[in-house]
């Protein structure tokens, strides 16, 4: 049955297509029959479709190619059977037939000219080289096709023929049959306006396609400014979030920090610094530019193209991560492939110590969060509670998935908002929100709904997402936070103030509490929500805070001790380990920058 139920949705959805073969058989009849109206009245049904069909089935290229009637097929279909229209409809010259047809494949080879250098330009992210803060001249990234042209390619590929079809059209029914070169020449218009769009973006990629060269001028700028320490991140632009956090904190060590990204989006998408940073986006590239100044290098996650600096011999490599949690991906085997695994505190030891991932206890460094200086402590003064939701992301995979909007969000933000008046909520999800799952997209889509009929009604809450997205500024502005399993916990510990935990499948306190560590002093909060409202009581009422002492101890085991503070810690490791020997001595003896205050009871 359930074999059944599934061939009947695949063919439901193919057969949604449809309407862009019927409606071109319609105009090729209308043209047999040599009635332009008919043609007209088909052809604005064929526009018509096509956007809706892609709307309803957005894989329908798919069988449309299967019936060799994909996109250039259909265009030269209706062309096609515009100027057997002609032909039929009787009363028009010949002349004006063979300026027709004529017209039409000087039309299709400029529209395919700006395909052409539309798809060159959206290539930017295949750029060998790109730079940024390295000096005039440098490599950059070009910049983003204005949105108007993006919007007028989209017309070209599909609408460049509507103008002439459609005022063809209408001239013979006028019996003005020219009107079809008046067509002609405004789309032609258009194109040649998207010619003069693209030329100067196209030379600067011409030149900067040229990887030889740029990569001369990249390694000459790289060896004059001498980088010692390197932050590697091989993420998209989504994931800049995670090396924007190590962007200050490099700005301060005493040593020559770059940046280096795999991806050219990357170089223009993070966040503003003075740190000069280097895209190389070819492995050959990469395993053949000289490093030699390299001492330390830092990297914020675990992914394939590690490998290809991981491969340099005489740097230095530390794992530092994105943030502390007690998420599976915070103690993952594939760490122990680096020299040492940087952490913020005895915790991180721990969870590697018990997740037997392989990574040796000596070359586990605790360095603190140096991060988290801006993050104020004690209460914020605002005019009402302000509760901070801040979910995490649905995860790689269900087992692996601690994100509480899919079972609890609008629960949750309901339950805040029917406080009325009486509290203000932040709600700021996970930039990865909805990118694996459809579901949590739509619940996250939900809850913002929520807020805005809640704002509509004279609330003052806020949905921060994008650009905007500050974490530490929603801690800074929050008296609570209700959060997920995540980072988001050992970087609210400095502020002291109450937070709370989804336990999302109802397990038991103790086992919870055990399991995750950071949970322990947190309210928690299980999937029918009842203990929120006690919980908000806690917020509007700092001075009742039972869990209040637990914290204090917990911020110490999350986040090592508050002196020496945790950039003095930070600058320290990394000084001491490009000073360090050869890779095969480090770890030999004793390493004082190891520290293990005992876990909280």
């Amino acid at each position: 049955m359930r074999r059944l139920v599934t061939r009947y949705s695949k063919l439901l959805r193919f057969s949604t297509v449809l309407p862009l073969p019927v409606t071109h058989a319609l105009m090729i009849l209308a043209a047999v029959a040599g009635a332009p109206g008919w043609f007209l009245g088909a052809a604005v049904a064929s526009y018509v479709a096509e956007p809706l069909v892609y709307r309803y089935f957005q894989d329908a290229d798919r069988p449309l190619r299967l019936g060799e009637l994909g996109a250039a097929a259909r265009v030269l279909i209706r062309q096609g059977s515009f100027v057997l229209l002609l032909v039929e409809a009787g009363g028009v010259g010949d002349a004006t037939v063979a300026t027709a047809a004529l017209g039409f494949f000087l039309l299709n080879g400029l529209r395919a000219g700006a395909l052409i250098g539309s798809a060159v330009l959206r290539r930017a992210n295949s750029l060998p080289y790109a730079t940024r803060n390295l000096g005039a001249g440098e490599p950059a990234h070009p910049p983003a096709e204005p949105a108007w042209h993006v919007r007028l390619v989209t017309l070209i590929e599909g609408y460049a023929d509507l103008p002439p079809l459609a005022l063809g059209a209408v001239g013979l029914l006028a019996d003005v049959p020219a009107l079809v070169i008046v067509g002609l020449l405004g789309s032609a218009a258009g194109t040649l306006v998207s010619y003069a769009a693209q030329i100067p973006q196209l030379r600067q990629m011409r030149r900067l396609f040229n990887g030889r060269r740029v990569g001369k001028d990249v390694q000459r700028r790289v060896a004059g400014y001498g980088p010692e320490v390197v932050l590697y991140f091989t993420g998209m632009a989504v994931n800049c979030y995670q090396a924007n956090m190590w962007l200050e904190t490099l700005e301060r060590l005493d040593r020559k920090a770059l940046v280096l990204v795999r991806t050219p989006e990357v170089v223009a998408a993070l966040a503003p610094t003075r740190l000069p940073i280097v895209c190389v986006s070819r492995a050959e590239d990469m395993m053949n530019f000289d490093w030699s100044t390299v001492r330390v290098a830092l990297y914020t996650g675990n992914t394939g193209k590690n490998l290809h600096l991981l491969r340099e011999p005489d740097i230095k490599h530390v794992f530092v991560g994105h943030g502390d949690s007690d998420k599976d991906s915070s103690s993952n085997p594939v760490s122990k492939v680096f020299d040492e695994v940087w952490v913020a505190g005895p915790a991180g030891r721990d969870r590697y110590r018990n997740s037997d991932a392989g990574v040796r206890d000596e070359a586990i460094i605790e360095v603190g969060r140096p991060q988290l200086t801006g993050i104020t402590t004690g209460p914020t003064g605002n005019d009402v509670p302000t509760v901070l939701y801040a979910p995490t992301w649905e995860g790689w995979d269900s087992e692996h998935s601690y994100c509480s909007l899919l079972t609890m969000g609008d629960r949750i933000v309901s339950r805040l908002l029917e406080q009325g008046a009486g509290l203000r909520v932040i709600y700021r999800p996970h930039p990865y929100t909805g990118t694996r799952m459809a579901a949590a997209h739509a619940a996250h889509n939900r809850v913002i709904a929520m807020i805005e009929a809640a704002n509509q009604a004279g609330g003052a809450h806020r949905v921060v997402t994008g650009a905007e997205a500050s974490l530490h500024d929603c801690f800074n502005q929050s008296d609570m936070l209700i959060t997920d399993i995540s980072s988001v916990i050992s970087d609210y510990m400095p502020s002291l103030k109450p937070y709370v935990v989804t336990n999302p499948h109802a397990a038991n306190d103790v086992t919870f509490r055990t399991d995750f560590p950071s949970a322990s002093a947190a309210y928690l909060l299980g999937p029918d929500c009842a203990e929120l409202t006690d919980i908000i009581a806690v917020a509007a009422s700092p001075g009742a805070d039972p869990l209040a002492d637990e914290r204090h101890r917990l911020r110490d085991y999350l986040l090592g001790p508050e002196h020496p503070d945790a950039m003095t810690r930070f600058a320290t490791a990394v000084d001491t380990l490009a000073a360090a020997g050869p890779r095969s001595t480090l770890h030999t003896h004793g390493d004082p920058r190891r520290t293990a205050p005992a876990e909280p009871a």
